[in-house]
């Protein structure tokens, strides 16, 4: 259904984007470029629908959402329904774009559903690729227990997971909706079922039904949103370090009013980004983390934090805008030294390894390790995030290092004499063969004590 629905699309397309530039006058491109200056106009209510939709998602009448049930195909009509009426060009029936699993255990095919609606971007040159704003539609679900010989569903609400994250991105194509003439690439909202069996869903969509999978320029991913406590800040995932999609996470987050970002280490939940990535498509998972509430009968609305979780609409809103304005993503670097290229990590087959390890390892055993906090940038409480790149030749040696965002002068200083100084790593590889790549890395600089990642005073 969903190819057939994309072939309307497409033809569709063009004259759309044409009509959206000529209400924007031309003026949408260059707010995209600036977010300084595009903090949307946030409802007043803003709380109170993302409560009325977590509390509809995750009511007792849902039973958890639960991935093939009636209650997953009700939650999916609902989503429909809403970006229906945002006016987005929609990719799947109302019940669903519907694909089966097969249940290991009875052998009967589970039919879970994805619901995918579209905003045209207002630049014709553009407008025909992509933005995926994605989430989990299905929830933990429910169970049957037989107590005293009578049959009781113990129900699983799922506020937190996922309810959360689909409110969160209803209430973003809501805003985008409304500021459609500032966005050239077009935002796809995609709400992807059987996100509990294995990221089925999402795996589905690209693999099975979407045709135009090249099309797609990045996937942001939100689940598990709005328990502002403990270790469950806002945190974004994105694999790997990238100094661009750092670069914008950062970006987004310096804006006045905004939400701090932490960058995780680790992947805070399971999600969707998964299918994607094993796509090559770059993307940032949006979360607030695991805790021991998330899929239990106690995952209730009353838990979570509304206030949070409209700063954190109007971030991922914030994102969207700049990721649909950007001129290039993955761009390649051309190498000095005369090889006749230089690969970024996810191109290679085997890729440059420091101690047997990754990045991470690199930054935990040897920048981590010996860089100093300089006493001025203490003095003066300099504190943030410094991304630097470099490249790992094929003799395994570190070379052309470059502080691409930088904190002071100091603090570049105390982070480039370290990574001079890195023993050999081994070098990546292509068909067996040497090649140099480029890396880039994030090194966190906290004035705050007892931290367990980055250079604490």
């Amino acid at each position: 259904m969903l190819r057939r629905t994309l072939k309307i699309f497409s033809k569709l397309i063009v004259s759309v984007g044409i009509a959206c530039c000529l209400v924007a006058g031309g003026a949408g491109f260059a707010s995209a470029q600036n977010i300084g200056g595009a903090r949307p106009e946030l409802p007043r209510n803003l709380e109170d629908s993302l409560k009325k939709q977590v509390s509809f998602l995750s009511s007792s009448a849902m039973k958890g959402r639960k991935a093939g049930s009636a209650e997953e195909k009700l939650a999916s009509e609902y989503i429909y329904g809403y970006l229906q009426d945002l006016g987005a060009m929609m990719l799947s029936p109302k019940e669903g774009d519907d694909f089966g699993l097969a249940n290991p255990v009875t052998g009967d095919t589970l039919h879970s559903r994805n619901i995918v609606g579209i905003i045209p971007g207002y630049d014709p040159a553009l407008v025909g690729e992509f933005i995926v704003l994605g989430t989990q539609l299905d929830g933990p679900g429910y169970e049957v227990l037989n107590v005293n010989g009578e049959r009781k569903e113990r129900i699983f609400p799922g506020a937190y997971s996922n309810a959360s994250g689909a409110a969160v991105l209803l209430q973003v194509a809501k805003l985008v909706a409304q500021n459609k003439f500032m966005f050239p690439r077009s935002i796809m909202f995609a709400f992807f079922g059987a996100g509990n069996l294995s990221q089925a869903g999402s795996w589905y969509f690209l693999n099975r039904s979407f045709a135009d999978k090249d099309k797609i320029r990045f996937m942001v991913d939100v689940n598990s949103v709005g328990r502002d406590s403990g270790p469950n800040t806002f945190q974004a995932f994105i694999g790997l370090p990238d100094k661009e999609i750092l670069k914008d996470i950062f970006t987004v987050a310096e804006r006045p009013f905004s939400l701090n970002v932490k960058i995780a280490e680790k992947e805070p939940v399971p999600s969707d980004y998964r299918s994607f990535h094993s796509a090559d498509i770059p993307f940032t998972l949006f979360s607030t983390g695991d805790n021991s509430l998330r899929g239990s009968i106690h995952d209730t609305p009353d838990q979570l934090d509304y206030l949070q979780l409209s700063q954190i609409v109007e971030y991922v809103y914030s994102y969207s805008l700049l990721l649909s304005g950007k001129e290039e993503f993955r761009e390649t670097a051309s190498d000095e030294s005369g090889e006749n290229r230089i690969y970024s990590q996810m191109e290679v087959d085997k890729r440059a390894s420091f101690m047997k390890g990754d990045e991470k390892t690199f930054l935990r055993d040897w920048v981590y390790r010996y860089v100093k906090y300089p006493e001025s940038a203490i003095a003066s409480k300099t504190e943030g995030t410094e991304v630097v790149d470099f490249v790992v030749g094929t003799d395994g040696k570190v070379r052309d290092i470059k502080i691409d965002s930088g904190l002071s002068d100091e603090i570049d200083k105390a982070v480039l004499k370290v990574i001079k100084a890195s023993p050999k790593w081994t070098p990546a590889e292509i068909n067996g063969k040497k090649v140099p790549v480029k890396i880039s890395i994030a090194v966190e600089f906290r004035l705050a004590q007892g931290s367990k990642f980055g250079i604490n005073r």
